[in-house]
């Protein structure tokens, strides 16, 4: 985003807040570290501006972020006991979500209250007509980035009170580290390193921050990730890994729908691979799939032809049909897909 564009933008969101006294923190549903440490981060920083402040999700915080609750009360909204507060907020800034009906019940309320919607996000916007204002760019490697920017604009043009703290930092730490996959994937640039070099001088731990998410597995996760890997199947070329999870696979491992987290991104380091897909079988009719990419095969057009979305290397949708058929029904399009991106790429 250019600079001048960004003063300008950012002057925007610092007069909305500026004029509200009662301020929700929401992101989408089944958050990710991204989201979730972003609405932390700013959160805090709303705090120490004597805002009035709740963090109230869609979903409940997944097992591999029960951490953050000594950092910040994270609560699942309920329309019967958040009502009388949320119907007197002045606004509701959602992060990392460009659809806005992954608010769920919590995006029909602030509808039916009025209540001014602000995005914060990286995506593409799939549903902008939720939101009121947006603050939306897609070049920025998280969303944590932008509410990284945010503190930096309050710094230097409103002075004291705005600036970093330790839960400030560890939550855009770990934004920052979960959606660059540790500083690997293709969207880690300068100024994720130089941002993530700020928070480390201000005391973060990556060490810390990293084990906390990536090295506190549950047992069960082991047992499940073991019986989706013996359904891998290599299609194809090689180009094309394939591979599902089942609720029986989960009931038998006695593990959470959740931890399938990062499955995806470990069938897809097989040699030889281009693009990874995992079908998990939410119901009888029902399957989520998640589509990774290493960097040749654009996969985020495709996921919105089949009414999902996502980036350009990491996509996902949900496909209202039994297993089998959802496995024939994405699996030509996906061999479509790679095969004429491959050719496109040759001719050029």
């Amino acid at each position: 985003m250019n600079r001048n564009l960004a003063e300008e933008r950012w002057r925007e969101v610092h007069h909305l807040i500026l004029n509200a006294k009662r301020i929700v923190c929401s992101t989408h549903v089944d958050p990710d570290g991204d989201g979730l440490g972003s609405q932390m981060a700013f959160y805090h920083l709303l705090k120490a501006q004597k805002k009035d402040c709740r963090i109230l999700n869609p979903s409940p915080l997944p097992e591999v972020y029960r951490f953050l609750s000594q950092l910040a009360h994270f609560e699942q909204y309920d329309g019967m006991y958040h009502t009388s507060w949320l119907r007197q907020a002045d606004l509701a800034i959602i992060f990392d979500s460009g659809d806005y009906r992954r608010l769920r019940l919590l995006g029909e309320d602030l509808k039916k209250f009025n209540i001014p919607t602000l995005s914060i996000d990286h995506h593409p916007h799939l549903n902008p007509s939720g939101f009121s204002y947006a603050l939306h760019d897609v070049s920025a490697c998280a969303t944590g980035y932008l509410v990284y920017e945010y503190i930096k604009y309050a710094e230097k043009h409103v002075g004291s009170g705005n600036g970093l703290s330790i839960e400030i930092a560890k939550g855009l730490y770990l934004a920052i580290m979960t959606d660059t996959g540790s500083f690997r994937f293709n969207n880690t640039s300068a100024e994720a390193h130089e941002m993530a070099g700020e928070l480390i001088r201000f005391g973060i731990k990556p060490y810390d921050v990293y084990q906390q998410v990536y090295e506190s597995t549950p047992v069960e996760r082991i047992h499940l990730m073991a019986a989706a890997l013996k359904t891998v199947h290599i299609d194809g070329d090689g180009q094309l890994a394939l591979f599902m999870v089942t609720r029986k696979m989960i009931k038998e491992a006695g593990a959470k729908l959740e931890y399938v987290t990062g499955f995806t991104d470990l069938v897809r380091s097989i040699r030889g691979v281009e693009v990874a897909v995992m079908f998990h079988e939410i119901a009888d009719d029902r399957c989520r799939v998640n589509f990774r990419s290493k960097g040749r095969i654009q996969i985020d057009e495709l996921a919105r032809r089949l009414g999902g979305g996502g980036h350009p290397f990491a996509a996902g949708v949900t496909v209202e049909k039994p297993l089998e058929q959802a496995m024939e029904y994405v699996v030509s399009a996906i061999r479509q897909e790679i095969k004429v991106q491959l050719k496109k790429a040759a001719i050029e």
